[in-house]
């Protein structure tokens, strides 16, 4: 980002405190590890963050409004997300493995209807949809851990 004109902001003893905290923190994050940070560039991640947080997507919004909003988001509401994002990543790739098991099964035998063959998936009594969800979750787990290889080789490769 460039400036047409050098801009000049006044701040109290204890304004001028909180930028110097606030430029020691953002000097340990590892987000900034390929840039020099000094107030200029503070001042700038500072409007930038406003913008994002508080006009970009909520400029109807109060601000104070806002600003309560975003003071009651707890680590474990974070948690709790990413953790049911995880879940729902998991059923997709489970109803994608089922989608092509059937598909499979169809093409294989003309006369294979997995409704005769299959129970409900939520009652579980089907020994057929147990030993398939099993199988299911094993694929999940060997793809998860060939992705953590693949991403392990392709970091030490950075290295």
């Amino acid at each position: 980002m460039e400036w047409n004109t050098k801009q000049t902001i006044h701040v109290t003893n204890g304004m001028k405190n909180q930028l110097n905290l606030i430029e020691e923190y953002l000097e340990k994050q590892a987000y900034f590890t390929n840039e020099s940070i000094n107030k200029s560039r503070v001042i700038t991640i500072l409007v930038e963050v406003f913008y994002e947080l508080f006009v970009e997507n909520n400029s109807r919004t109060q601000f104070q409004n806002r600003l309560n909003e975003l003071k009651k988001i707890k680590t474990k509401d974070n948690e709790k997300l990413l953790r049911d994002i995880g879940q729902i990543r998991q059923m997709q790739d489970i109803q994608a493995l089922i989608t092509l098991a059937n598909y499979q099964n169809l093409v294989q035998q003309n006369d294979y209807d997995p409704r005769k063959k299959l129970r409900s998936f939520n009652y579980g009594d089907s020994k057929e949809i147990n030993v398939l969800m099993n199988r299911i979750l094993q694929i999940l787990k060997e793809d998860v851990v060939q992705a953590k290889q693949i991403k392990d080789t392709n970091q030490k490769k950075k290295k």
